[in-house]
């Protein structure tokens, strides 16, 4: 499935007249942002992108999969198979110029290929003739090599037909690998058995295939040849098939020749060595190659090879190929994704946004820790309150299937039909759905009713670091606590834990607008910064007495807001006043079944699992705190959306104190 750029989209400027790139280019798109083009280095091209393909090691590197393998940084643009026109060149580059169309494969470590530019290397990158499309083309590299190299290296098919017939089994045939594998082998003297779903038999025997099994039916599940044949190769592009089902279909020195491999195919590799077996598992590693590309693009060109699409789309639905990717039922070959300005419905305002706060959510449901309560769809853009993925390239964030993060500030610049109280030019605060995210770039639309007017006396990033952690402490206190921020109520003694933390530093100065009584925890480094926060006493918790939770005045805690972590219930109930509680706001599996246990036998001790029913007026209430100067954000650090994967690495290392900032 290929996604081709829609035209006339973007503008280009700063280029020199040559072609090559200045030290610094813009795109303007449209229907987006202004988003900086890559800079070439001196052994590379830039490609304004035509068409770009997806491969399943695409969503497996966002998922983390090839960890440590390919480790990468947050953002993480995927899609390394890309077609399209030179419109730059480095200093180095002998045999490319501008106005060059061409097919280029991309770094599988650094990505870069959903965006409508990219750069690559000169030596993977070649000329497109005028017979092959930018969508043939972009299907080509991973696949195309990957089934050339199982083929002629693996296998020593020689796909000219000078060679000794060989018989070849292929599964899963009518994949992006498969389909040119079937193809290939064709081209050299080999008979070829193939496996695919009933639905795509007449296909991959079009292809060229002799015999096509159903994967489906009995002989299908056991790779029989319907006309008796031991395989001399397989190339193996399926999964979840066991080294006991093809040996039997294997000649005496037959090889299974996995493009995928496992733990499970490099144990059995492994075995193999050192039995010196004649019948082998042999693992591939592809190794990219500019000649067997060029290779591959003549073929294409001479219709010898082609490329079957499987379907495409608009960078806007780029969710529906990476679904369809992860599915892996595709037939032939798919590709990708932009992210347009998003349009306001007519309850919400457009914001063009100054600051995004990075909450531990954010990074959670990208990991998916969530799911299956809060399942979300390619691309999750965090910053929604959270929300891979991550922006393209162009915004330098995959493209999640929303975008992570829901802490706003900015600027209003639309407003939907039914919206009363805001006007383009307005600067607000805003909370994102948690479930679609959507902070993590330039513009986010947000609900008139999470939206609320920021004063001049707050700015952008104080603002946008309330809501979620602003709305966790006060919803902790006022409701899971029945404590009165107006000072009215009987006055309690509160236990804040982590309070130098993004929910722990607000929850110390709302706990004293209610004159408690507040013992904090922090680490040695922050001990001076909570006491100015209001903290009557702060515990170090690297400390014996900060471990224990002992108050230094001796006092029975009756409320804690635990926003730290792995501290258990026997650690708080000696130090609990008698109907003490504990309010924990990242309640793990354990605290989850003490609250059971608990509401089973009616203790007066309790422990109470908070979930955030976020309410515009309360973080109404606060941004009007925060005006009179009596809340305030403690900022950890402030970073550019280019440097996001800073921030992202910061909030998972768990040590911030405040909040952590990014500013487009």
């Amino acid at each position: 499935m290929v996604i081709v750029n829609e035209a006339g989209q973007t503008t280009v400027s700063d280029f020199n007249e040559n072609g090559s790139m200045p030290a610094y280019g813009f795109i303007e798109r449209k229907q987006h942002v202004e988003i900086p083009v890559p800079t070439p280095n001196k052994d590379e091209v830039l490609v304004k992108l035509e068409a770009i393909s997806l491969n399943p090691v695409d969503w497996k590197m966002q998922k983390g999969v090839m960890r440590p393998l390919f480790p990468h940084k947050f953002p993480y643009t995927p899609g390394t198979d890309v077609a399209g026109e030179v419109i730059g060149v480095g200093s180095d580059v002998k045999n490319i110029k501008t106005g060059d169309k061409v097919v280029a494969i991309l770094s599988l470590a650094t990505g870069g290929g959903l965006a409508e530019f990219a750069v690559a290397k000169e030596n993977l990158t070649v000329a497109r003739p005028p017979e092959v499309s930018a969508a043939e083309g972009a299907g080509l590299p991973i696949a195309g090599l990957t089934a050339h190299q199982a083929l002629t290296q693996s296998a020593g098919v020689k796909l000219d037909g000078s060679g000794k017939q060989a018989n070849i089994l292929i599964t899963a045939a009518s994949g992006g690998v498969g389909h040119y594998a079937v193809q290939l082998a064709k081209l050299g003297n080999t008979h070829v058995t193939a496996t695919c779903g009933a639905r795509n038999i007449e296909f991959v025997k079009s292809l060229g295939a002799d015999e096509v099994l159903d994967y489906r039916t009995p002989d299908g599940a056991a790779l029989k040849s319907p006309s008796g044949r031991k395989y001399d190769a397989v190339i193996h592009c399926a999964t979840g098939i066991p080294w006991s089902t093809f040996e039997p279909n294997l000649s005496a020195n037959g090889k299974v020749i996995d493009i995928t491999p496992g733990p499970i195919s490099l144990l059995t590799f492994a075995i193999k060595k050192l039995t010196f077996s004649k019948q082998q598992m042999v693992p591939l590693l592809v190794t990219r190659d500019g000649e067997n590309l060029d290779y591959l693009v003549k073929l294409v060109k001479e219709g010898k090879l082609k490329t079957v699409i499987d379907s495409k789309h608009p960078l806007s639905k780029a969710e529906d190929a990476w679904d369809k990717s992860i599915e892996g039922h595709s037939t032939g070959k798919i590709i990708h994704v932009e992210i347009p300005v998003p349009t306001p419905n007519k309850d919400e305002v457009l914001v063009k946004l100054e600051a995004i706060s990075l909450n531990p959510v954010d990074w959670k449901m990208q990991k998916g820790v969530f799911r299956p309560l809060l399942p979300m769809k390619f691309p999750f853009v965090p910053g929604k309150s959270l929300s891979p993925l991550v922006l393209s390239n162009c915004l330098k964030m995959i493209a999640f299937d929303e975008t992570i993060s829901t802490d706003v500030a900015g600027e209003v610049v639309e407003v939907g039909s039914d919206v009363q109280k805001f006007k383009a030019g307005d600067k607000v605060v805003a909370m994102l759905n948690q479930i679609n995210g959507g902070g993590l770039a330039e513009f986010a639309v947000a609900k008139e009713s999470f939206t609320f007017a920021r004063p001049p006396e707050i700015s952008a990033a104080e603002g946008a670091g309330l809501p979620l952690a602003g709305l966790t402490a006060h919803q902790a206190l006022t409701q899971s606590a029945g404590i009165k921020l107006d000072g009215s109520g009987q006055q309690k003694n509160v236990l804040v834990t982590a309070a130098s933390g993004g929910v722990g530093h607000y929850a110390v100065q709302l706990a004293k607008l209610a004159k408690s009584h507040v013992t904090a925890t922090c680490g040695a480094r922050n001990i001076e910064l909570v006491k100015s926060l209001g903290a009557n006493e702060v515990l170090d918790y690297k400390t014996p007495d900060g471990a224990t939770l002992k108050s230094p005045s001796g006092r029975k805690y009756d409320v804690v807001i635990h926003c730290a972590t792995v501290i258990p219930w026997s650690t708080f109930e000696p130090n609990l006043s008698e109907y003490g509680k504990v309010i924990d706001i990242t309640p793990p599996p354990t605290a989850m079944l003490t609250y059971y246990l608990h509401k089973l036998m009616f203790p007066k001790k309790q422990l109470v699992p908070i979930h955030l029913k976020a309410k515009g007026e309360n973080l109404n209430y606060l941004v009007k705190l925060m005006e009179e100067g009596r809340l305030k954000t403690v900022m950890d650090s402030k970073h550019p959306l280019s440097k996001v994967e800073d921030a992202w690495a910061k909030s998972i290392d768990g040590h911030a104190t405040g909040k952590i900032i990014v500013e487009p």
